[in-house]
């Protein structure tokens, strides 16, 4: 296929100049865009022009640790107050508390405050939960305090007992490790879902959810909606439909799976839970399956598929004004290009003109020529092998009588 890139003037300089990838040509490449050409078509030559492209996807820069000590331990009627104090040279806002408890089985709530005097407080978090579980069946816990940078010299952790029986145990606080978490998040774009089937598989205790997309095309991120009001804790598996084969009983789907996770009531937001999948295969169909057991299947809401948006990037010498320049993509046998633009992507400006696409036409592929064979009817062929015999069988009695 091919299409017209717009808005490239007639320049005396070499110029950068970026494109997003639109979802109906990124549905017709290849996953790493090893198909994808550009070129510069004038009266006289063609000539490849040297691009690249980027997924604008999330990015975890780095962690660091802020020197934190446990200053104060209290309670006040059934709350526990935890005081943190910050290092006198640490000067770095945080974001990320991992609390460590002795206790092993707990349901709490969680009120986290700021302040620079330990007069006036700031509430940083509110109704917050931590949970950990361990029994013969499970071993999970997730006692992690997230929340916006902040920067205070003192945090007061606040914990209340949840559950309707609540423990004798006071919360015993073994550690609480304090961190900075800088992450640059990606951009997205919304995929449109044509069709969403949710069925309840009793035989197999799940619940499986068939989505079919208008493009085929990578799946990075999904938030699923979650109705029920009461808790749960269940494996939740994300597939694609590799292929597809037919039978007598009718059509079988091949789908493996891209990602296993776990649907939690404790990890989700205003009702949602969202995963990232960081999808390396396209597809138009998915599946998703969530592990009952012996629970009550899950009311499962609006579900959000969305992809990592990708730009391309290209770089454009000097030209004359009979200069076309064309996106072709789609080529199979196409190898992926080796541009010397790679190595210096740290270069490309900002601010770059944004350049926009034609309609896609397909480029018309040479005819193989057919070759004739020597006998198009096959009659003739038997008739030869016929006469073949007929000689050599004269030939062969002949000698026999001599």
């Amino acid at each position: 296929y091919k299409r017209t890139l717009k808005d490239i003037p007639n320049s005396q300089q070499t110029e950068w100049y970026k494109l997003q990838v639109p979802l109906e040509v990124a549905e017709e490449t290849e996953i790493d865009f090893s198909d994808v050409r550009i070129f510069g078509v004038s009266n006289t030559d063609t000539l490849e022009i040297p691009f690249l492209i980027k997924k604008s996807s999330r990015i975890f820069v780095g962690s660091s640790e802020i020197e934190f000590k446990i200053i104060n331990s209290s309670k006040r009627g059934n709350d526990y107050f935890f005081t943190l104090e910050k290092s006198e040279s640490a000067e770095k806002a945080i974001n990320l508390i991992k609390l460590d408890f002795q206790n092993e089985n707990f349901d709490w709530k969680i009120q986290l405050e700021g302040s620079q005097n330990q007069n006036e407080w700031f509430e940083i978090l509110n109704d917050y939960r931590i949970v950990s579980i361990k029994n013969d069946f499970t071993n999970y816990d997730f006692t992690r305090l997230a929340f916006s940078p902040a920067k205070y010299k003192y945090y007061r952790v606040r914990v209340s007992d949840k559950s309707d029986f609540q423990s004798s145990d006071a919360p015993k606080l073994n550690s609480a490790n304090v961190f900075l978490q800088e992450t640059v998040e990606g951009t997205f774009e919304n995929l449109e879902i044509l069709s969403q089937n949710i069925e309840v598989d009793k035989e197999k205790k799940q619940t499986i959810i068939d989505i079919e997309l208008s493009h085929a095309v990578p799946v990075d991120f999904v938030s699923i909606e979650v109705n029920n009001d009461f808790d749960y804790y269940r494996t939740i598996q994300f597939k694609y439909l590799l292929d597809s084969t037919k039978t007598e009983k009718g059509v079988i789907y091949n789908f493996v799976t891209l990602h296993t996770n776990t649907l939690s009531s404790l990890e989700k937001q205003s009702g949602i839970s969202s995963f990232y999948l960081n999808g390396n295969q396209k597809a138009k169909k998915y599946q998703i399956s969530i592990e009952n057991r012996d629970n009550q299947p899950l009311d499962i809401g609006a579900i959000e598929m969305k992809s990592y948006v990708k730009e391309l990037f290209v770089r454009v010498a000097p030209t004359d004004k009979n200069t076309n320049y064309l996106l072709a993509y789609g080529n199979e046998k196409s190898q992926k290009p080796n541009y010397d633009i790679v190595r210096f992507e740290n270069n490309i400006p900002n601010n770059l003109t944004s350049l926009r696409l034609g309609e896609e036409e397909k480029i018309p592929q040479k005819e193989v020529e057919k070759v004739t064979p020597l006998f198009e009817n096959s009659l003739w062929l038997w008739v030869l092998m016929g006469a073949i015999i007929v000689v050599l069988t004269f030939f062969t009695f002949k000698m026999m009588k001599k």
